[in-house]
């Protein structure tokens, strides 16, 4: 008390995999405004306002090094209409009514099924928030004797209790887009080069050998996405003829599996997904000698 939003999420940071989820300039609007109606709420905190860049690989799991691009100041500091400007009339309708806020009576009543009211007054000043919840229909409400058209989903802010200073889905605000341009064409063959790695098998030129996995990160510090784990088997194929399954847990993002350098498999994790991935499969091996390399990859960070 008073009410505080710690993380009202302006958009979707980026995930790898995942298409960019934007939200909309009047969904926002109608959470803050609805926040100050319903909770009295006095200070809500966009997450993101401005957006930024984790450099390197850490940002989070699975979470891309460009964060909250579509936040109202995108991550270059750069104005990302028409979310800025809206949210800025927003602000501008409500401090225009700080008084009433702060200091005034408050009171609530129906409009219809799905519109509500939401009023602050003192003996001077008055401001009041309709709300129609309704996200196809455009009821029209009579408010103290004064009719008003509500759009959909939508919550009108009147000053003095009678007249519209803001919509929350009725956008003035500046429209903008954007253009990229062409600042270096890799189309040329010349200008690409290819690296091929071979499937490690030779165990003695691993740079850590023990009886125990070892932590991806804490191995490669943050220098490379990518680690290898090599085991030596030893198989002697039994008499009933039983298939040989290979079942790796991690904690990677991606895992590959090769066996006597052919590849058997590979799994996937996903940022909603459990935090281990696992490889099933059922593998084929030669008597004798076997080598199982598996190839962890991570993308970002783990949790």
């Amino acid at each position: 008390k008073p009410a505080l939003w710690t993380e009202n999420w302006t958009t979707r940071y980026p995930i790898y995999g995942n298409d960019t989820k934007l939200r909309s300039t009047e969904d926002i609007a109608f959470a803050v405004a609805l926040f100050i109606a319903r909770k009295k709420g006095s200070f809500v905190s966009y997450y993101m306002y401005h957006g930024g860049t984790n450099f390197g690989r850490f940002a989070s799991s699975y979470v891309t090094t460009s964060y909250y691009d579509g936040a109202p100041l995108d991550e270059y500091g750069l104005i990302w209409r028409p979310t800025w400007g809206h949210l800025r009339e927003l602000h501008a309708a409500v401090n225009l009514s700080s008084e009433p806020l702060l200091f005034g009576t408050y009171s609530n009543f129906s409009l219809g099924q799905e519109q509500e009211a939401h009023i602050f007054e003192t003996e001077l000043k008055c401001v009041a928030f309709l709300v129609n919840f309704d996200k196809h229909q455009s009821p029209t409400v009579v408010f103290r004797n004064i009719p008003f058209q509500l759009a959909p989903k939508s919550i009108s802010i009147l000053s003095e209790c009678r007249t519209v200073v803001f919509e929350t889905a009725k956008v003035n605000a500046q429209y903008g887009s954007r253009t990229a341009k062409v600042v270096e064409s890799l189309n040329d063959i010349h200008t690409w080069k290819a690296f091929k790695e071979p499937i490690p098998e030779d165990i003695s030129k691993a740079v850590y050998t023990g009886n125990q996995l070892f932590e991806h990160l804490s191995m490669t510090k943050d220098e490379t996405d990518y680690l290898w784990y090599i085991v030596s088997y030893e198989y002697r194929p039994s008499d009933d003829g039983q298939l040989v399954l290979l079942n790796a847990e991690s904690r990677a993002h991606v895992l590959h599996a090769f066996v006597n350098t052919e590849y058997v498999g590979c799994v996937h994790g996903s940022h909603d997904g459990p935090g281990n991935i696992i490889l099933n499969t059922n593998i084929s091996l030669k008597e004798g000698q076997n080598t199982i390399s598996l190839l962890s990859v991570m993308v970002g960070s783990p949790v």
